[in-house]
């Protein structure tokens, strides 16, 4: 053999592996893929996890189903019933103490007042004395200035709220008169205020002293 036929020989021997090798590559690639698809669609590879929604019991059914606007509004209600209840209660309580703080304050005021009807008694029977006596000048003029006494002594308890009872004349009442006697006068019916012998007064509403009165038999 020549050394050109040797040299030919090994390039045929080098380059027929080569000749053979492509064919060989492309079609393990393809096999490769082939059975990749093959996998995908007979379902080898795994599918994402799906969770079917779990069931509820009616309870949670029932707490879910609460709307908050509902519980809002009952939380409302129930604070708005509160203040109302609270603020009737303070003005109760208001005009309460109010009424009570007047009523005694009155009663401290008949306190102090009910002992000075007794000097308003004698400055009465002293004028009836000397309304008795005119014929004296010394005691007409001594009646006139204990006459101006005894009328700003009536002005300042009229200013207190103390005024005289009506009681001459008038029918017997036990609320407003005493009576002290009783006496048969014609032509007047039973029961009837004859005569006064101690005054009466009011204070407000309330009787700060009775009238001592005689009554018609």
């Amino acid at each position: 053999m020549t050394r050109s036929s040797r040299g030919k020989k090994t390039k045929q021997d080098k380059g027929a592996p080569q000749e053979q090798q492509a064919p060989n590559e492309a079609s393990a690639a393809d096999v490769v893929d082939e059975a990749a698809e093959m996998a995908a669609a007979e379902g080898d590879v795994p599918a994402p996890e799906v969770r079917e929604p779990e069931e509820s019991s009616p309870e949670q059914e029932g707490r879910d189903a609460v709307d908050p606007l509902d519980v809002l509004r009952a939380e409302r209600d129930a604070f708005e019933e509160k203040w109302l209840r609270t603020a009737a209660e303070m003005d109760n309580l208001r005009k309460r103490t109010r009424r009570e703080l007047v009523d005694t304050r009155r009663h401290a005021q008949a306190d102090v007042l009910r002992p000075i009807l007794g000097v308003m008694d004698n400055f009465e029977r002293a004028l009836q004395s000397l309304h008795e006596n005119k014929e004296n000048k010394d005691l007409e003029k001594f009646l006139e200035g204990v006459d101006m006494i005894f009328q700003n002594f009536q002005g300042v308890l009229r200013d207190l709220g103390v005024v005289p009872l009506e009681a001459l004349d008038q029918e017997f009442d036990p609320v407003y008169h005493e009576a002290v006697g009783r006496l048969h006068r014609e032509g007047v019916e039973p029961d009837k205020v004859i005569e006064i012998v101690q005054s009466g007064f009011m204070f407000g509403d309330q009787v700060l002293r009775p009238a001592r009165v005689i009554i018609s038999a």
